[in-house]
């Protein structure tokens, strides 16, 4: 009798696959109970550390912006290269290091041109289809004469942007003139100057240029007088444009500068002389180059 009764105590095979099932779904459901608020961490954390990447970025283009306005106006280029610097520690955004080779170069002391490289240089190791980098870069290389990698760095610099008119009179120019037969191509540097001109709608009187030399070049003298004409449109229409801007800077002066009656106001009232803050444009130059 106690035989069969523990006999019939034992659970059954079927009774304990139905407890290791329930045992099962059980850890599946506490499982899935705490791995939702881990997922749901681990996304929002995602999402705010790319947010703060971007508040970052967000930061730093604003600092630039502010540190070359100051630029332009008092044209302090140690000044300037110490902020870019200060920027390029501290958000190492590609942007700020193509600014500061630009810098550079455009100080011109020895070891600068070497400098200016390498800021291009780091600026394209942050981001590899940065076009402006690739563009200064161009530049840089074809004012040392270094044609070849002039080539190399505008070619890169239109794959990412199709639409950097400075590379293209850049490019046209080396392909129609330089002496290097394996980098000699007229029906290229046509193309090429034909876009600059059409990017910059005919006013850009050095891409105009450009383009001339190179009908001159190809014999196509009649198409080369068409675009001498049309740099004298381009010319007068400058020219034009500088008129408007200075007599716009007149009609504006007499609201910058405190009027004569406004200082013996000043005088006789005992304030202070009302006080003006001197500020020094400066013209930045066309970063274009024919190399005549």
């Amino acid at each position: 009798m106690r035989k069969s009764a523990t006999a019939r105590s034992r659970p059954t095979r079927a009774q304990q696959n139905d407890v290791a099932w329930v045992q099962n779904k059980l850890a599946f459901r506490l499982l899935l109970v705490f791995s939702i608020p881990l997922v749901i961490i681990l996304v929002l954390g995602f999402y705010a550390y790319r947010i703060s990447a971007r508040l970052k970025e967000v930061e730093a283009l604003e600092r630039l912006n502010l540190v070359e306005r100051v630029y332009k106006e008092t044209s302090n280029l140690p000044w300037a290269i110490s902020e870019y610097s200060e920027l390029a520690h501290r958000y190492r955004h590609p942007q700020v290091f193509v600014r500061l080779g630009a810098l550079y170069f455009e100080r011109g002391e020895p070891g600068d041109a070497d400098q200016a490289i390498t800021m291009l240089k780091d600026a394209i190791a942050l981001r590899r289809d940065y076009w402006e980098a690739y563009s200064t870069l161009s530049y840089i290389y074809l004012k040392q004469n270094k044609q070849a990698e002039a080539v190399q760095a505008g070619e890169a610099a239109l794959r990412s942007n199709t639409f950097d008119a400075q590379t293209y009179n850049n490019l046209a120019w080396i392909y129609a003139t330089t002496q290097d037969a394996s980098l000699r191509n007229p029906q290229r540097a046509e193309g090429m100057a034909r876009k600059a001109v059409a990017y910059t709608r005919c006013l850009n009187i050095d891409y105009l240029d450009t383009l001339a030399v190179i009908y001159t070049r190809m014999d196509r003298h009649d198409e080369a007088n068409q675009i001498r004409r049309a740099r004298g449109f381009a010319l007068l229409a400058d020219d034009a444009g500088r008129a408007a801007l200075n007599d716009d800077a007149a009609r504006r002066s007499p609201r910058l500068l405190p009027s004569a009656r406004a200082l013996r106001r000043a005088r006789l009232s005992g304030r202070r002389r009302p006080r003006l803050d001197g500020v020094q444009s400066v013209r930045r130059g066309d970063q274009s180059v024919r190399g005549r």
